[in-house]
């Protein structure tokens, strides 16, 4: 294996991380964005179990719920140049995720300038130029390497063309039901819904760069991550036990596309 190179496991829930840890995972990050910062969530950032991942919308109001998790000396996921500013500002380790556009080695050297440790490379990126990016040295850099990519995020809920709303997002009992955004060309997105009521849609099967992992780790990626969120966890862990066997330099199969430049996004 490539000891140079962490796996990592991106969580909507705490519970999940055990199975990803037996698996493999190193590195736990947790989607806190229906997630407000508890005492006890706060002591697992502090005692490094659980790095949090912020939303990629910030808002006069969403502060008072996101600022909490940045913390001092203490990984963060930032999502927006906001909170970006605001690890900085007090010396929080922050990595950008893949959502702030860093598309060439200038942008990399602009987060590097902006406070960021590290940027998580764009999905719509191919893998030449994930490793080309990596190979360029401006900034220490990750990459997802099996999970649904996010396509949109919408800041008004997309449930509201289908029901009725009242508007009290965080209680709506339609977001807990799966629901799925029809494309012109009829694939089925998955629509995820959070309690203040942003919907994101994903990619309707998960992008697998899992068999690549040895290449990406070779160009110098310094993380790959398995995003758990919207696959079954049972199929996010066999992704991190592929990505240690791939990273041993064994030959494992793939389980769903190359990436988002085979649907046409460059």
């Amino acid at each position: 294996m490539s000891e140079s190179c962490e796996i990592c496991a991106l969580v909507s829930a705490p519970d999940d991380a055990r199975e990803l840890r037996e698996a493999g995972a190193t590195r736990i990050y947790l989607d806190v964005i229906d997630r407000e910062p508890t005492e006890g969530l706060a002591d697992e950032v502090r005692r490094g179990l659980v790095v949090p991942v912020l939303d990629e919308v910030c808002r006069e109001g969403d502060h008072a719920r996101l600022d909490p998790w940045v913390m001092e000396g203490r990984p963060v996921a930032v999502g927006n140049v906001s909170e970006l500013a605001l690890a900085r500002e007090r010396g929080a380790l922050a990595e950008a995720r893949g959502c702030i556009p860093a598309h060439n080695a200038a942008a990399l050297r602009a987060l590097d300038a902006m406070g960021a440790c590290l940027a998580w490379l764009s999905p719509e990126l191919s893998l030449g130029q994930m490793c080309r990016l990596a190979r360029a040295g401006a900034l220490p850099v990750g990459a997802c390497v099996f999970g649904r990519p996010r396509l949109m995020t919408c800041e008004h809920c997309a449930l509201q063309v289908a029901y009725a709303c009242d508007r009290d997002h965080a209680n709506c009992p339609y977001r807990y039901k799966s629901h799925w955004l029809v494309n012109i060309d009829e694939r089925a997105l998955p629509v995820r819904t959070d309690g203040r009521g942003r919907s994101r849609v994903y990619l309707d099967e998960p992008v697998d760069l899992v068999p690549e992992a040895l290449e990406l780790a070779r160009a110098g990626v310094g993380r790959l991550l398995v995003d758990a969120r919207n696959v079954p966890l049972e199929q996010a862990a066999r992704g991190v036990g592929r990505c240690v066997r791939a990273l041993a330099g064994e030959a494992v199969e793939r389980e769903g596309c190359v990436g988002l430049s085979e649907r046409g996004v460059e």
